[in-house]
């Protein structure tokens, strides 16, 4: 693959967190951790992607919409009527809803066949999550469920935009944060930190114990996905990507991307 279309930072691209393209992004990394847990788990464990269905009503601070089906729909015959004039009823008053959508979102579930609760559920985060509202709700709602339970937790997220996810002990500002919690070793869990400038760790995936735990090579996915899919085609490098930049990497970005030809 030709410079060109090699990831131009060291570890994540902040523009492939942009709103039209994360969604997509996301889905993509969920893909591969799941190829890659395929092949390494041993036989005995199923590696399974399930859809969490995230309710949101703020289209300014998440993914465009995906209308859920309704409870309750009421079919006709498939003829189109165009709109009628249509009287109110008396009493009523005319009001605006607001706008009911939703975010689906992959996540990783770990299971042994002779258990009926998961062994190891992986979550890559998504603005949705982080982001005041529904679906941030919804979402510590089922993390607290998870670490409530003896299933490990794995939580990964490549977004700097939206407020990190609730932990203790931690200060730093770093944007990027991958969370091994080991469910024998709770309140206690393991979070890798990391920046802008450097590189994506790897982490590894408990399993059972006596059993090898995998190694998932997180940025070697990463730069394998902007590299395969053309994402140098969708950049904006011309501006600043979205979400906060300090002052320090807002120079080091531009002189980054001057480097490699991608900003004048």
């Amino acid at each position: 693959m030709g410079s060109q279309f090699t990831n131009p930072f060291p570890g994540m691209n902040p523009y492939l967190e942009t709103r039209g393209l994360w969604p997509e992004v996301h889905n993509k990394i969920i893909a591969a951790i799941h190829r890659c847990l395929r092949g390494r788990l041993p036989f005995k464990y199923s590696v399974i992607m399930e859809e969490r269905v995230a309710i949101g009503q703020n289209p300014a601070e998440e993914p465009p919409a995906r209308y859920a089906r309704p409870d309750i729909t009421i079919s006709g015959s498939g003829v189109h009527q165009e709109p009628s004039d249509y009287e109110l009823e008396a009493g009523a008053v005319t009001v605006v809803l607001p706008e009911t959508y939703t975010v689906r979102e992959w996540f990783i579930r770990i299971s042994e066949q002779s258990r009926e609760d998961p062994v190891t559920v992986l979550e890559v985060l998504s603005p949705t999550n982080k982001n005041p509202g529904p679906g941030r709700e919804q979402y510590l709602d089922k993390r607290k469920r998870i670490l409530e339970s003896a299933t490990h937790f794995i939580e990964i997220d490549l977004v700097r935009v939206g407020r990190p996810m609730p932990v203790e002990g931690y200060d730093g500002d770093a944007p990027y944060r991958t969370l091994i919690s080991r469910w024998q070793l709770r309140p206690s869990a393991e979070l890798y930190p990391f920046g802008l400038r450097s590189s994506i760790p790897s982490f590894t995936v408990p399993l059972l114990d006596g059993d090898t735990e995998p190694e998932i090579p997180l940025g070697e996915i990463v730069n394998e996905i902007y590299s395969l899919d053309y994402y140098v085609n969708y950049m904006g490098y011309h501006d600043d990507p979205a979400g906060p930049l300090s002052d320090s990497d807002r120079k080091w970005l531009d002189q980054t991307l001057q480097e490699k030809g991608l900003r004048s």
